[in-house]
């Protein structure tokens, strides 16, 4: 589909960027078009450039299958030069000569407030929240301040969680765990760690470590509204099927020559290692509604096994959207190599102000990371 026959570069606005890809969000009546993004390529050194259809290929060929519910749905559309050069990039550089974008939907769709509770932690609290200043917030996930006053007018539908959560593995000997060293070594503060997810006996800390973050007025009103946020998070990680379990099952290195410090050419990336790293690197947005039985979407087949029931407090859908699969350049291996090197000295070092990351028995041969 040739997307300037059915839209206009005014249609869409800025919207968001990461690294590698810029996001416009769709402003126009085409009802196809609606509650969707366009996911363009920024404008990258050619040896480190992947092309959209390249990661299309990749997303469909070899992430879906292992994900099929949580991987969002993404559309191939055709670009035209001057569609994309008539694009409002908020000054961001695109890519002018990729002949595709993605169409891919916007979960983040309808007024929410954002609060960034560290660098891979948002939440965003939706309906019946507005700043003092707007009837209606529109959240740009670049824009990471918090409205001056906050009143509860309606109801509040739904909470999401962004989270990034880097490298799962089992940590068997380390007293930091990989993603807790990397924090330490760009500087930032501890939040939670992303391995307590993953183990019955740690779940309610991790939980507590994200909460911790949150407003306590916001928390507040949130659970003043019924949603009961803290439990549902726990039912959800309690499933053992749940994304966290999976995403470390497929992020499991089972081969010494993908382990990174073995990398010695780009030679030595093998495609095991491009799509663990991939893994390593993906977002995740849980999303927390308060279930509506009137709702065509809430009783769909996909949604049979998202509903959870708390005691006292009603049915809520619990949902889990994985977004960010790019796939990784081959020639990132001196990067990878190089951020390994420094994090030697963190591994096992002393921290006052940072706890411990579990640590388990491997089961079997393993390599960690």
């Amino acid at each position: 589909m040739e997307i300037s026959k059915i839209t206009i570069p005014d249609e869409w606005c800025y919207f968001a960027k990461g690294n590698a890809n810029i996001l416009f969000n769709y402003t126009g009546t085409n009802d196809y078009l609606r509650h969707k993004l366009l996911r363009l390529r920024l404008l990258k050194e050619d040896e480190q450039y992947i092309s959209t259809c390249e990661l299309y290929d990749f997303i469909e060929l070899k992430c879906k299958h292992l994900f099929p519910k949580q991987i969002i749905d993404i559309q191939l559309v055709v670009l035209t030069r001057d569609f994309v050069d008539r694009l409002d990039s908020a000054g961001h550089k695109v890519k002018l000569s990729e002949r595709y974008g993605l169409l891919i939907p916007n979960i983040l769709d309808g007024n929410y407030t954002k609060y960034s509770l560290s660098k891979n932690c948002h939440l965003y609290v939706g309906d019946g929240w507005t700043s003092s200043s707007h009837g209606k917030r529109t959240t740009n996930k670049n824009n990471d301040s918090t409205p001056n006053k906050v009143e509860s007018k309606e109801s509040i539908e739904s909470v999401v969680f962004e989270i990034k959560p880097k490298w799962l593995y089992d940590n068997t000997s380390c007293r930091y765990c990989r993603t807790c060293s990397h924090n330490q070594l760009r500087g930032f503060s501890r939040h939670f760690c992303p391995l307590d997810l993953l183990y019955d006996q740690t779940i309610d800390r991790g939980i507590d470590d994200i909460l911790n973050k949150v407003p306590t007025s916001v928390l507040k009103n949130v659970e003043k509204n019924c949603i009961p946020v803290r439990s549902l998070l726990r039912i959800f990680l309690s499933d053992p099927s749940n994304v966290f379990v999976k995403l470390k099952e497929y992020q499991r290195i089972n081969n010494k020559n993908d382990l990174i410090a073995n990398l010695t050419s780009i030679h030595d990336v093998s495609q095991n290692l491009s799509l663990v790293m991939t893994l390593r690197d993906v977002g995740l947005f849980i999303k927390i509604e308060r279930y509506d039985r009137t709702n065509n979407h809430h009783n769909s087949h996909n949604n049979i096994h998202n509903i959870i029931e708390v005691e006292n407090y009603g049915k809520f859908v619990v949902t889990c959207n994985i977004y960010d699969l790019d796939l990784k350049s081959k020639s990132k291996y001196k990067h990878w190599l190089d951020i390994e090197n420094k994090l030697q000295s963190i591994y096992n070092s002393s921290n006052p102000n940072w706890r411990d990351c579990i640590r388990v028995e491997a089961e079997g041969p393993t390599f960690e990371i």
